[in-house]
């Protein structure tokens, strides 16, 4: 069994940009308190997710699928196959220092979190395409580390329901 280590969720939306800069520039993932990446303090802001935080469709999505816990479980795995590709292509982006597809992929992902309820991925995502328009690498990996922790919390998430809907379908 694994240790869980809470993490800051990172820089929460009212801070500026030029905040949001210095914090990252620093070493820092939160611009008000200024506190270090790492090591880190197991703190966790109000609304971040967590892996052991409940993930449940959101309304838009239960309303698309008609309730069809199949057809949502479906999603999810489609949500974690594309997020996963266009997460790759942004590191490949990143290598080449190719700041319009990191910002593409980073939009992309962006709406597909929200639509699927995972908010955290989809703000880490807004706060990355901000950054890249700067086009310092040095500013977009934190962030892009950031969109890999939120996606792994919300993919396990996402997978204890779709294992719990799975398990109660009944044959």
């Amino acid at each position: 069994m694994s240790t869980k280590v809470s993490i800051v969720a990172g820089i929460r939306g009212s801070e500026t940009l030029d905040e949001t800069l210095l914090c990252l520039q620093s070493g820092f993932e939160e611009a008000s308190g200024m506190i270090p990446s790492a090591p880190h303090n197991g703190v966790t802001p109000a609304g971040a997710c967590q892996a052991e935080c409940d993930w449940s469709p959101p309304e838009l999505l239960l309303d698309a699928a008609a309730d069809d816990d199949g057809l949502i479980v479906k999603l999810i795995e489609a949500f974690g196959e594309d997020t996963a590709a266009r997460i790759e292509r942004i590191h490949a982006a990143l290598s080449s220092c190719d700041f319009p597809a990191i910002r593409s992929e980073a939009h992309t992902i962006k709406g597909s979190a929200s639509q699927m309820g995972a908010d955290a991925v989809a703000e880490v995502c807004r706060e990355l395409e901000q950054v890249v328009v700067l086009r310092d690498a040095s500013l977009v990996t934190p962030l892009l580390n950031r969109v890999l922790e939120r996606f792994a919390e919300i993919q396990e998430a996402m997978a204890a329901y779709a294992k719990a809907s799975e398990s109660s379908v009944t044959p």
